[in-house]
C-alpha cells in the first residue's frame, strides 16, 4: 500500500487543457453511433416484432374441450380433450341431428340406476347367465353397435342404429391415465320416455 502511495505521489498533476481534452474523449465515446437501417432491415425487423406479437397467441393456444364432427359417410366423430360441460357437448351432438344425454364422472364413481327405459337388455335388461352370454347380448345390442371407442380421445357415433326420439345415453368416467384418460359407458334410451339426472354413487361398474 506505501509502495502504490509513493508511486502516485511521483505522477504530475494534469493541466487544464488536459482534463479539457480527456473530458471531450469521453463525452465522445458516451454518443450512441449512429446506425442506417435500410429498406430490408426495416422489412425484417417489421416481420420480427410481428412473430413477437402473433406467437403467444398460437403457441398458447389449447385443444377445445371436446369437438363433433360429422363424416361423409354419416359417422360421427365425438372428440374428449376435457370433461367439462356435457350441456355444451350435448349442444354440439344436437346440432348434427342427435338427441344425447351426457355425464362426466369422477374416478371409481358410476350414475346410480336406472335412469331410463333402455331399448334393449343392454340397460336395465334380465342379467347374463354366463360370460358368452353376456358377450353376445352386448354384441348384437343396438346400443352397443350405435357407438365405438376408435382412440383413446375419441368415440365413433353410427346414427343409422339410433331410431327417431331415442335417446344416446353416455357417461365419461375420469381414468386418471393420460394413456386412457376415461372410460366410456353408452346406451340408448327409449324414444318418448325421459332420462334421469345422474346420481353419482361410489363403485364402478
Amino acid at each position: 500500500m506505501d509502495a502504490l502511495k509513493a508511486m502516485w505521489e511521483t505522477i504530475p498533476p494534469a493541466t487544464p487543457d488536459e482534463l479539457a481534452g480527456a473530458r471531450q474523449r469521453l463525452l465522445h465515446g458516451m454518443r450512441p453511433r449512429r446506425r442506417v437501417v435500410t429498406g430490408p432491415r426495416l422489412l425484417v425487423a417489421a416481420g420480427l416484432a410481428a412473430g413477437l406479437t402473433v406467437a403467444p397467441l398460437i403457441i398458447g393456444t389449447e385443444p377445445a374441450a371436446h369437438a363433433v364432427t360429422r363424416s361423409p359417410d354419416g359417422t360421427v366423430e365425438v372428440t374428449v380433450n376435457e370433461l367439462s360441460d356435457p350441456a355444451g357437448l350435448e349442444a354440439e351432438l344436437a346440432a348434427v341431428g342427435i338427441k344425447a344425454d351426457v355425464t362426466f364422472l369422477a374416478p371409481a364413481t358410476r350414475c346410480a340406476g336406472p335412469r331410463f327405459a333402455g331399448v334393449d337388455r343392454a340397460y336395465g335388461g334380465e342379467p347374463a347367465s354366463n360370460a358368452s352370454e353376456l358377450r353376445s347380448l352386448v354384441e348384437e345390442s343396438r346400443s352397443f353397435k350405435a357407438t365405438r371407442v376408435t382412440s383413446v380421445r375419441t368415440i365413433r357415433i353410427f346414427p343409422q342404429y339410433i331410431k327417431p326420439g331415442e335417446t344416446l345415453v353416455v357417461e365419461f368416467r375420469d381414468n386418471r391415465n393420460p394413456q386412457v384418460p376415461w372410460r366410456l359407458g353408452a346406451w340408448l334410451a327409449e324414444a318418448g320416455t325421459s332420462v334421469k339426472p345422474c346420481t353419482p354413487v361410489t363403485g364402478a361398474q
